[in-house]
């Protein structure tokens, strides 16, 4: 019996002491992300400030980075120059894909931007009004766990009629299958029935 239960306590301790390297490694992970992402944006943070002249190219080098276009949006909207943020990168697409590449680096899911990233489709799905998915493709050159370097498959919404392109979708989500193993149809709808129903 004292057997058993020092085996279950020695596994319930490693178990615990997994979750807590887990969680710290996470937090170091993130930590790192947000520290890397503010030195990308920093100057323009400076300049606003100070109230020097900005550019639109400035801000259109910044935004062609998927990971920096939401960032880059907060940060002119805080002080009222939305003017600078580019027309074309102002759209429901754009921001979908920015919120996808933001989630996938997460180190909890892919951990790092894809290296490659495709819009494929939009899928509207009707639930007391119509809904908007936004379907991308994307690949990494840096394998997951399980090895998977094909194009796999990102949905991010839903965005309604008055949805404007750089409000938070609630469901951003990737199963990491490929589209052999699935639809752009089939995982939107698994995304809608199955992530934050808020």
């Amino acid at each position: 019996m004292k057997t058993i239960l020092l085996s279950a306590l020695i596994i319930i301790l490693l178990a615990g002491g997994i979750m807590l390297w887990r969680d710290a490694y996470v937090k170091r992970k993130l930590k790192k992300l947000v520290a890397e992402r503010y030195n990308v944006v920093a100057p323009l943070i400076h300049k606003l400030e100070s109230k020097e002249g900005i550019t639109k190219l400035e801000v259109l080098a910044m935004v062609q980075d998927p990971a920096l276009r939401h960032g880059v949006y907060r940060v002119l909207k805080a002080y009222n120059r939305n003017d600078l943020f580019p027309a074309e990168f102002f759209t429901r697409e754009k921001g979908a894909e920015g919120f996808l590449v933001n989630w996938l680096e997460f180190p909890t899911e892919l951990g790092t931007p894809p290296d490659e990233i495709e819009f494929v489709t939009v899928i509207t799905l009707l639930d007391n009004e119509p809904l908007d998915y936004y379907v991308f493709k994307y690949k990494t050159k840096t394998p997951r766990a399980r090895g998977q370097q094909d194009w796999m498959i990102g949905v991010s919404g839903p965005y309604h009629a008055s949805s404007n392109p750089y409000d938070v979708p609630l469901r951003v989500y990737s199963r990491f299958h490929t589209p052999k193993q699935t639809s752009p149809e089939v995982e939107v709808q698994w995304v809608h029935d199955n992530i934050s129903k808020k």
